[in-house]
């Protein structure tokens, strides 16, 4: 069950994901998520408050439809959890065969990479395969990303601020 709950929930997370990139007024939430201009382990706790409440209800949906187990649900909520704070962390080590098949912090660096090249790849929160599947894989060997955080106009300081950033009025031009 857990490995169903796994390609299951990376699959619907690859997509809102995605979507989020591609949907303007969603970017706007994501958008303080990809702030951060330095990567580490906190990176992946930095979110607008309406993303994980609408992502993680999402991703967990297929697994209660299926009538996944207490015991199944729990391993994937820790392991998705250690996940993303090894992914966002500045850990320069090379996983070898294992960056192919898991999400580690050089692939997910890479989604939060603003060099043009990286823009809009790597979606995929557990699986690499995922992303290879829909054309969206991006991972240079040996090398990490230069610079991170948003193009274009930076999000304001603050998070009262940033919490309000999506909801703001756009200047018309």
């Amino acid at each position: 069950q857990f490995a169903i709950i796994l390609v299951t929930a990376d699959v619907v997370e690859y997509w809102i994901h995605r979507t989020m990139h591609e949907v303007p007024a969603l970017w706007r939430i994501h958008a303080v998520h990809h702030s951060a201009e330095h990567m580490d382990w906190l990176s992946g706790s930095r979110l607008h408050i309406l993303e994980p409440l609408v992502t993680r209800m999402l991703v967990m949906l297929p697994a209660f439809i299926l009538g996944a187990e207490g015991t199944p649900l729990l391993c994937y909520v820790v392991f998705a959890g250690f996940q993303a704070g090894l992914t966002h962390a500045n850990i320069g080590f090379d996983f070898g065969p294992l960056k192919y098949v898991f999400n580690t912090p050089q692939f997910h660096h890479w989604h939060h990479s603003s060099e043009r090249e990286a823009v809009d790849r790597n979606y995929a929160a557990h699986l690499p395969l995922v992303d290879r599947l829909f054309g969206t894989y991006y991972m240079p060997a040996d090398q990490w990303p230069g610079k991170y955080g948003v193009i274009g106009d930076p999000l304001p300081k603050g998070m009262i601020r940033q919490f309000l950033y999506p909801f703001a009025r756009r200047k018309a031009g």
